[in-house]
């Protein structure tokens, strides 16, 4: 019975093994499909844009006179206007991203929640794995869900109308989160993903 448990053990963990090991390898090929475009991207802050943190923009943001609404927008509007849309620097931090000037969805999410959570407001990055955008095109997306007088509202730096305030895509899946694995995961997926888009068009 032991020598029988043993060898289960040994080929459980075996399975274990080449699972890691799988998984190790889809990711390095992931890596090095995503490096060509990465590298492409030149250097640096984007040009004619003056270097800014996160810290700063809130330091900035911070002052007297403004309304909720008007805070917020402006927050959402600073975050879509600085972080042109980029598929080459998907493996960039948010934080870094916000600095250099490019980013795509989910680094444009938490960089508008971090924002948002530095001027004292209740903000997370969201995602749906099937969003319909306005010129009809289906593919996953982040944005941000801010509460904001007991009422959860949607806003994107990018799809949103600040007229209606509302954002101008629908969620064709369920709306969830960030978890701290599903957010390395996504990263890594959405970075292999964004290279492919750019060679594919040759275009951000």
């Amino acid at each position: 019975m032991n020598y029988l448990l043993k060898i289960l053990l040994s080929i459980i963990l075996n399975i274990f093994r080449y699972i890691g090991i799988s998984i190790l390898v889809i990711l390095v090929i992931f890596t090095l499909y995503a490096l060509p475009a990465i590298f492409s991207l030149p250097h640096g802050i984007r040009p004619g844009l003056e270097p800014m943190t996160i810290e700063e923009a809130v330091a900035g943001l911070r002052d007297t006179g403004r309304t909720d609404a008007e805070l917020i927008e402006e927050a959402r509007s600073m975050v879509g206007e600085r972080m042109v849309y980029c598929r080459r620097n998907s493996y960039n931090s948010y934080e870094k991203a916000f600095k250099r000037g490019y980013g795509f969805c989910q680094q444009q999410a938490f960089a508008l929640a971090r924002l948002l959570k530095d001027l004292g407001y209740d903000a997370v990055p969201v995602q749906a794995i099937r969003t319909q955008f306005p010129d009809g095109n289906i593919g996953g997306h982040a944005w941000v869900m801010i509460y904001l007088n007991g009422e959860a509202l949607y806003i994107d730096p990018v799809y949103y109308d600040p007229a209606k305030q509302e954002v101008t895509f629908i969620p064709l899946s369920q709306v969830t989160g960030y978890s701290t694995f599903f957010r390395i995961l996504a990263g890594w997926g959405c970075a292999s993903i964004n290279a492919h888009r750019f060679y594919v068009s040759g275009s951000d």
